[in-house]
């Protein structure tokens, strides 16, 4: 039997990353729709290097410069705020039953971008990233794809249980993304909670494996 490896790779290491991977990002737009983007994260650091265990998720400010300004159209973008700390290691009882951590350390980053056009943070946000602007109003579409494809009808009934498994054990994660905005303004969006100048959107880590395909978020700013 054959078992797609990268595939197997994602089923099997996932569950133990559940409890080390945490994201939160805030947008907050001005008047008129320049602003800045607050991000905030905490993964699993190498018990000895303690490098980064997530690639897409840099620890250092240089790492993360780089990272958000590589490609043939540099954006030269620059952090501020940048702050980083080595989190205490969480008692095994939080992990669940007859889940033994691979990665116990934690790194927690948070720092600040600034932004005239929020079109030009594509490829520095999470997933995806559309924007168009008309007047007095943006519209913004995120788009997320899924970590694995939907089950192969001829999966094995072992690649069926783990994926079951994966899926139990992501639970009610979520990856928290906020949009801050004038109180003044309007706001529709397909998803998430919209309240006085914010809305507030959780993008469920259990459907990144359960739902194949792409998610997408779609709102709609409008100033009044």
């Amino acid at each position: 039997m054959e078992i797609n490896f990268k595939k197997f790779f994602l089923i099997i290491i996932l569950p133990f990353f559940i409890n080390c991977f945490e994201y939160e990002e805030t947008i907050h737009f001005k008047k008129g729709f320049a602003g800045y983007v607050n991000i905030e994260y905490a993964v699993p650091i190498h018990p000895k290097t303690g490098k980064t265990l997530v690639r897409f998720l840099p620890i250092t400010s240089e790492e993360i410069e780089n990272r958000i300004n590589k490609g043939f159209f540099n954006k030269n973008l620059r952090i501020r705020n940048f702050k980083f700390q080595v989190l205490d290691p969480e008692p095994l009882s939080t992990w669940g039953p007859n889940i033994k951590p691979l990665f116990t350390k934690k790194a927690k980053v948070s720092y600040r971008l600034d932004f005239t056009d929020l079109g030009n943070l594509d490829g520095v946000l999470l997933g995806y990233l559309f924007v168009k602007k008309r007047g007095n109003s943006i519209t913004v579409r995120r788009e997320f794809k899924s970590v694995l494809k939907g089950i192969d009808p001829d999966s094995s009934p072992g690649e069926k249980k783990i994926r079951s498994e994966t899926v139990r054990l992501l639970g009610d994660g979520y990856v928290l993304f906020k949009v801050e905005f004038p109180i003044s303004s309007d706001c529709k969006s397909n998803k998430g909670e919209i309240g006085l100048g914010s809305l507030i959107y959780k993008l469920p880590l259990v459907d990144t494996i359960e739902k194949p395909g792409i998610k997408s978020w779609d709102y709609s700013i409008y100033n009044n």
